[in-house]
């Protein structure tokens, strides 16, 4: 029997999340329906094509149209180099389980959505991971990278933009990391589900590609959950230019679904026509939404602290609080008591820290963050 352990952040927001009043936990843009996303764009959805459809199934691969629209996000992918999968989850998954197993070493960059680091231990691999320091603003130390590096290195894991603290990667530390890895033959899986929401880069700062553009052995997975407001038709993908790893994939898709929706399949098509449009709105969204949190930062008097997010939909806010023993804790009083839903930096192994997503519904935020400074007495 294949051992997996338990995943914590999922458990602890699907017990709570249906529940709660306020929803700080969130973490895709607020979810837009059909209609929302004509107003936004002014282009009209063909709600009759839906109606006419034969529910059968779809392309096993994704229609023609769906590659295209996803190639489309890439300066150097083509619908050869694409598999689409259910959801960005099931991208990672597939990717994990096309290239680890037993005698491989994995590295992880972490803080880091918890399945890449579970998912590739489960497949028997050596994961190591690496901990990233608030102190540092959530930057990797490329020496400490380098050398924790071994022959049997088989892949780096990270996440940029990054879940939860919306910190990014830059692009000369991308190259660097690429670097390191081809020098090992090595391939890195970058989890991009929240490319391209850098809503708040610094003019000094540098967009990183995707590194499936970057790196002949690099992975994007993709989603169209959290940028692209629609996680509700469940649609992902895996780019890269290595034949292997989409031909691999494709393979071993086979065991674990037939074809995306018909009717996502539509929908995603509909959305990445129309992504200018929503991911104008999405950036507005975001960059009002962090003044708010900026500003319940200030109000806490030092209580709470956090590296500013950059883009993608989280922050990671350190609470310092000699009251606060357990943000684990704090999380579970909020939700049983004040009727907030935050995630504890316990499903991240980050103990004192909170995840606070600011893309939801302005309402949420404003009154989940007041409820929490009123927990810890500001």
């Amino acid at each position: 029997m294949v051992k997996q352990e338990a995943f914590e952040l999922e458990q602890f927001i699907d017990k709570y999340e249906t529940e709660v009043k306020y929803n700080v936990a969130e973490t895709c843009c607020y979810s837009m329906s059909l209609r929302e996303i004509e107003n936004i764009s002014g282009n009209k959805f063909d709600f009759d094509k839906i109606a006419n459809e034969r529910l059968a199934y779809s392309y096993i691969q994704g229609s023609p149209g769906l590659k295209k629209a996803i190639g489309g996000l890439y300066e150097t992918i083509g619908p050869e180099n694409l598999v689409v999968t259910n959801g960005g989850i099931g991208a990672n998954f597939l990717s994990f389980y096309t290239l680890v197993g037993p005698g491989d070493h994995v590295i992880v960059l972490s803080p880091i959505y918890q399945q890449l680091s579970s998912v590739p231990k489960m497949f028997g691999a050596d994961v190591e991971i690496i901990k990233l320091n608030f102190e540092d603003g959530f930057q990797p130390n490329l020496k400490q990278l380098e050398a924790k590096m071994r022959k049997n290195t088989k892949m780096i894991v990270m996440n940029n933009p990054n879940n939860p603290t919306g910190c990014i990667f830059p692009q000369e530390t991308v190259l660097k990391i690429v670097d390191i890895a081809r020098k090992y033959g090595s391939y890195i899986l970058s989890d991009e589900v929240y490319r391209p929401l850098f809503h708040s880069l610094e003019p000094a700062d540098s967009e990183p590609k995707a590194i499936a553009d970057l790196y002949e052995r690099g992975i994007s997975t993709g989603s169209m959950s959290k940028s692209f407001s629609v996680a509700g038709i469940r649609l992902g993908w895996i780019a890269s230019r290595d034949k292997n790893v989409i031909e691999g994939s494709l393979i071993r898709r086979d065991f674990n679904m037939i074809s995306v929706g018909v009717i996502d399949d539509i929908i995603a098509q509909y959305v990445l026509q129309n992504k200018e449009a929503i991911m104008k709105h999405n950036y507005q969204l975001c960059v009002q939404n962090l003044v708010i949190l900026d500003d319940a930062i200030r109000r806490s008097k030092g209580k709470l602290e956090y590296v500013r997010p950059k883009a993608g939909t989280t922050a990671f806010v350190k609470v310092n609080n000699k009251d606060v023993s357990s943000t684990m804790q704090m999380c579970l009083n909020l939700a049983k008591h004040d009727n907030v839903l935050a995630v504890p930096g316990e499903t991240f192994n980050y103990p004192g820290f909170l995840r606070i997503g600011f893309a939801n519904r302005r309402e949420d935020l404003i009154n989940g963050l007041e409820k929490i400074l009123a927990y810890l007495n500001v």
